[in-house]
């Protein structure tokens, strides 16, 4: 299967916005469908911070975006990891790379954390609004969705969306 027009992940874009692209262009109404093109499975869960089988992912994107790049560059990740042992580190790569859903989360206290994920997918108006007159099209920035963040550094506001972060209780 070939997923022709994928669309190649803006700077800073978390990797659940690039897939949500994709579906865009391929018109595709329903996400099932939408996972089941790009990840070759249905039972896959979107998950907008630490997603998984960026294996997968990858290979509809030009060579340089590596699993590895995918998860420095369009995760949050990089919050994490320098927080935990270089063992503990590798094995989440792995798990990211591979597709171990929800073991992540565990491993790295997201659940356990006092500081709780925001509840709705969350945006910046005026992001929005300099995002379409550079790029012609929306996404979702990392910074947005960062547990504890609460302002966007350029224009100062987060507005939630309706749109409910997936199992959000994982």
């Amino acid at each position: 299967m070939v997923v022709l027009n994928f669309p190649i992940p803006y700077a800073e874009e978390l990797l659940y916005s690039t897939v949500a692209r994709a579906g865009v262009r391929l018109g595709h109404t329903s996400p099932k469908q939408l996972l089941d093109e790009v990840f070759e499975s249905r039972s896959v869960i979107a998950t907008i911070d630490l997603p998984s089988h960026l294996a997968t992912v990858s290979r509809w994107l030009p060579r340089e975006y590596t699993p590895e790049k995918l998860i420095y560059s369009h995760t949050l990740f990089p919050l994490y990891a320098p927080f935990i042992s270089e063992d503990r580190r590798r094995q989440c790569m792995r798990w990211l790379h591979q597709g171990t859903q929800g073991a992540v989360h565990l491993v790295l206290g997201v659940v356990a954390s006092r500081i709780k994920s925001p509840r709705f997918i969350r945006y910046c108006p005026g992001c929005l609004t300099a995002q379409r007159e550079q790029y012609g099209e929306y996404f979702w920035l990392r910074e947005w969705q960062v547990a504890g963040v609460e302002s966007c550094p350029e224009h100062g506001m987060l507005m939630d969306t309706r749109i409910a972060r997936p199992l959000i209780e994982r």
